[in-house]
Formats: structure tokens, C-alpha cells, sequence
């Protein structure tokens, strides 16, 4: 079982249109070649056993990219959060598994494409093929045959590459290229499309209790980007130390404050949030002032 982190990467990657989108950057450069109608999902487990003993391994997204009912590839993401030296010996078990499924299920074999994505503050500078990760003898290497991955250092793409993606995936890797950079982050203004999923994983990267899911599952209203969610937030943390104050017996003041925003023309809904009072009591003050003007 994976960590939290690891498990809310996997969440938002499993989404079609981010997985194209991904796939599209790293294979084409950009260009809109895999659509996200032409994905299916694979089941994730593969079995082996070991010591008499049957044992299962995981990948983290996995899917079949089909055009014209054709399998054109088995396609994977594995996420690393650190550098691990023997990941092209694990990736070959999974891209294994991958064939022996096809062979198993009589699909016509296609290739099986996985990347590693190093989530890390470091350029995985560890074995990338498995003659790296063995001891071999120079002559025995012609006769062992190589198995290279695929990584991508997300911290270490270009602002170029991160600019080309055009999903929620962009979000995240402009937070690791930035907290590379400069160690802040700075949200993006690009609209956000899977919002629940993005505010959970940039809670767990950042520590932010901005991000928290609570703020969300309350205004029930979707932001257009990320920026504008955290000035909403920014305000949310405004109002509420406002009410504290109210509770400490500033209730007066409160009322007294409502009563001159809204004779200074704001409306409700802001007067409730600068005043830090109940809606409802600031649609009586309002009440009140109006049957005063008459």
C-alpha cells in the first residue's frame, strides 16, 4: 500500500484526459496525438510467485491506448518520490507482466511504454538500465541482454515542457520545477479542471492548509484557477477571525461595522464576510435601514 502522496498522484494521473495529456508531452512533444476517448484502463496487479508462495505487484496507472479497435500500446506511469537504484530490475517485472498477460489473453502483441516519474528534488542520477544494476563480468555483457526506463525528473523540466501540458498535470509540475527554482511557490492562473483532486495532492506537496478539502467541500463552488481558490481562502481566514473576535464580546463593533458597509453601499455578501457576521443578520440590518430611508 502506498502512501497518501502516492496514492493522490495515482488518483489524479487515472484521469483520461490528464493521462493523454502526459503521454502526449513525453512521447510527442506536445502534440495531441493519443485522445482521451481511446484509453482503457488495465487492471494494475500482476502475480508471481515466490518461495511457493504467490504474490501480487501493483503498478501505479496502467492503460491500453486502442485506435480503430487496434491496440497500439500497454502505457504506465510509476511514481517515485525518491531515487531508487533498482528500478529498472522492477519495471521490467512490470512490463513483463504486461506481455505474459497479452500472451495469456491472445492480444496481439504491442508495445508496453512506462515511465518513471521522479517526484524528488534530485535528478535521479542511480541506474537507468539493468546492466547498471548488476555485477557483470565484461564478458559475460554480450550475452546479457539490457533493459533501459524511462525517467522524468519532474523538478528538472523545462518551463518550456511544463507550458505544453494542457491538463491538471501542468499544475504539478510547475509547483516542483518552481519550489526548485526559487523554494516558493507561486499558484498558476490556468484554469483547473479536476479540483477536488488537485486540492488534496497540493495539500499534501505543500503543507498548506489553504489547500485543505474542508474550504472546498463548504463553498461547493468550483474556482477557475488557483489563484483566485486561494484568495477565496485568503478571505474565508479574514472572516473568521473576525467572528472569533465577535465571540470574545466585539459583537457591537461588528454590528456597528456592518451598519456603515452597507450605508457606504457594499453588498450583503460582502458585509457579512468583512463584518464577519451571520448572513441573515446582515439581511436584517439592511432591512432596517431601508424601512429607516422610507
Amino acid at each position: 500500500m502506498g502512501n497518501e502522496k502516492d496514492i493522490l498522484e495515482k488518483h489524479l494521473e487515472s484521469y483520461n484526459d490528464v493521462f493523454s495529456d502526459m503521454m502526449n508531452v513525453f512521447i510527442f512533444d506536445g502534440n495531441e496525438v493519443i485522445n482521451e476517448d481511446e484509453l482503457e484502463d488495465v487492471d494494475p496487479n500482476s502475480y508471481y510467485v515466490e518461495n511457493s508462495k504467490t504474490k501480487e505487484q501493483e503498478r501505479d496507472v496502467t492503460k491500453k491506448w486502442i485506435k480503430k479497435n487496434v491496440i497500439i500500446s500497454f502505457m504506465g506511469f510509476e511514481n517515485q518520490t525518491k531515487v531508487d537504484n533498482t528500478m529498472p530490475l522492477r519495471v521490467m517485472s512490470y512490463d513483463g507482466a504486461s506481455y505474459k498477460y497479452m500472451l495469456a489473453s491472445e492480444i496481439p502483441p504491442c508495445p508496453v511504454i512506462t515511465f518513471v516519474l521522479n517526484f524528488s528534488m534530485q535528478k535521479w542520477a542511480e541506474n537507468k538500465t539493468i546492466l547498471e544494476c548488476l555485477n557483470v563480468d565484461d564478458s559475460l555483457k554480450p550475452f546479457v541482454s539490457d533493459y533501459k526506463i524511462n525517467v522524468v525528473d519532474v523538478a528538472y523540466l523545462s518551463r518550456e515542457t511544463v507550458n505544453k501540458f494542457k491538463s491538471d498535470f501542468k499544475i504539478i509540475a510547475d509547483y516542483f520545477v518552481q519550489m526548485r527554482e526559487t523554494g516558493e511557490y507561486k499558484p498558476m492562473t490556468d484554469e483547473v479542471k479536476h479540483i477536488w483532486e488537485v486540492l488534496l495532492l497540493m495539500s499534501k506537496l505543500t503543507k498548506d492548509d489553504r489547500f485543505k478539502v474542508q474550504y472546498y467541500s463548504e463553498h461547493r463552488e468550483e474556482p477557475m484557477n488557483m489563484c483566485e481558490w486561494l484568495d477565496k481562502v485568503e478571505n474565508r481566514g479574514i472572516a473568521k477571525g473576525i467572528a472569533e473576535g465577535i465571540a470574545k464580546g466585539e459583537y457591537k463593533t461588528a454590528v456597528k461595522n456592518a451598519l456603515t458597509m452597507l450605508k457606504d453601499g457594499l453588498d450583503i455578501e460582502k458585509t457579512s464576510l468583512y463584518s464577519g457576521l451571520p448572513i441573515e443578520e446582515v439581511v436584517a440590518l439592511s432591512k432596517q435601514i431601508e424601512a429607516v430611508s422610507v
